[in-house]
């Protein structure tokens, strides 16, 4: 029991602490600094890579080329990474005169890195736009992320990611996922501490590209890896929270685990390559960012493990008990029942109970703000609940399941082909 209280406490401190340094510091952030304003003054390339993305790539182009950006600034080009299905044919639809500004480029498959630095290497915009080939963003989000290149050091700049249509259970958990990311990104932009650029809808300078080289092609996680570079490199990652881009998100169990084991193995691989970030050195992002992200994922894991262990094992005395004074239950309904009511009710009626409602307090506040930037008017109060519920374990199972492939030394995979 007193290891019990000590996790948990140890683990509360810590978010606690970087919750409310996060909040505060967007808030300051706020109050001495505006929204920067709209531009179109850069000619931008949108490069978006496609493999097996027949069911999204039209809609993906479309919502490309309605962007409220001058047609004579713009270029968009479509990289076709060895497709097995329509993916070539369908957007090759739109080469014609009434798209100029689209450009078909198809390779044999060599992943996504390989696709974005085709691209690049074919691209004439001063900025590039790394697009996701099931991603749809609102019209007026590129203008407002090339306001933020007026200024010279800011070499990228992300968007707000959101969730598109979410419809079960792994997408609504998702959607607040999602939202939380929109608050963070800000308040981390706001120290420059932005150590994950969305592949979905960021925006780069060309010039980083010519000097520090393009993508890394055997990179699991080329967005996150890109992003380190940068930090590594003392320039700016800025976020434009009015800048919404939605994407479709795995909508099975499987295809989840799927993508996170590939962003996870990613982060460890890159944050290890990139070590030299940790420390006073990097300001924010290496004193309070980084070491709360990797503090929090590994206490969460063994927090988790402990507190399943430990309730389980009161339940199994407590059956034993009942057992023992011929108390039976009637079927195996009644039986789950009785167990799940168990862990909630021990859950609820903990003394942590109380950190807890402030802990969602603070992410609720999260969420208020992201809806607000991203002018979302849907209802998800029921997300919201079943993200608190089930999101917890399923980060401390996605996490587990990561570092046993790791251990046994096992391949990752980018994707499931029925995503």
């Amino acid at each position: 029991m007193e290891t019990y209280f000590i996790l948990v406490y140890l683990l509360s401190y810590i978010g606690i602490l970087a919750t409310s340094f996060y909040v505060i510091n967007l808030f300051l952030y706020y109050k001495k600094k505006f929204e920067v304003k709209e531009s179109t003054e850069k000619s931008v390339t949108i490069i978006i890579p496609a493999y097996n993305e027949e069911k999204t790539i039209e809609k993906t182009i479309k919502s490309a080329l309605s962007l409220d950006y001058p047609k004579e600034k713009l270029e968009i080009i479509v990289v076709d990474d060895g497709s097995k299905d329509n993916t070539y044919s369908i957007a090759k639809k739109f080469t014609s005169l009434k798209f100029p500004i689209v450009k078909i480029f198809t390779k044999q498959n060599g992943g996504k890195g390989t696709a974005l630095n085709l691209g690049i290497k074919n691209s004439s915009g001063e900025i590039i736009i790394t697009m996701d080939a099931d991603t749809y963003v609102k019209p007026d989000a590129l203008k407002k992320m090339i306001g933020y290149f007026t200024d010279k050091i800011v070499v990228c700049v992300s968007p707000s990611m959101g969730i598109y249509k979410p419809k079960n259970i792994w997408e609504k958990i998702q959607q607040i996922e999602y939202h939380m990311g929109v608050f963070l990104r800000k308040s981390f932009a706001s120290m420059n501490a932005i150590h994950v650029t969305p592949g979905a809808f960021s925006a780069y300078r060309k010039d980083f590209f010519s000097k520090h080289g393009g993508f890394d092609e055997n990179n699991l996680t080329e967005d996150l890896e890109l992003a380190l570079r940068i930090q590594s490199k003392d320039y700016v990652i800025e976020n434009s929270p009015n800048s919404v881009a939605f994407t479709n998100p795995p909508s099975t169990f499987k295809t989840l685990l799927v993508q996170r084991k590939r962003w996870y193995m990613g982060l460890i691989k890159n944050l290890w390559n990139y070590r030299q970030l940790f420390g006073p050195k990097k300001g924010a992002l290496g004193t309070v960012v980084l070491p709360a992200a990797v503090t929090t994922i590994i206490l969460s894991i063994i927090l988790t493990v402990y507190l399943i262990v430990r309730t389980l094992i009161k339940i199994k005395d407590e059956l034993i008990l009942l057992n023992s004074i011929n108390f039976h239950f009637k079927d195996a309904f009644e039986l789950n029942y009785y167990v799940v009511g168990n862990y909630f009710f021990d859950l609820l009626s903990n003394k942590i109970f109380i950190i807890t409602v402030f802990f969602i307090s603070i992410l609720w506040y999260y969420i208020v703000f992201s809806k607000r930037k991203m002018i979302y008017n849907e209802k998800i109060k029921l997300n919201f609940f079943l993200y608190l519920v089930f999101y917890g374990f399923l980060f401390s199972f996605w996490w587990i399941v990561t570092f046993m492939y790791m251990i046994f030394n096992k391949k990752v995979v980018w994707r499931v082909e029925n995503k």
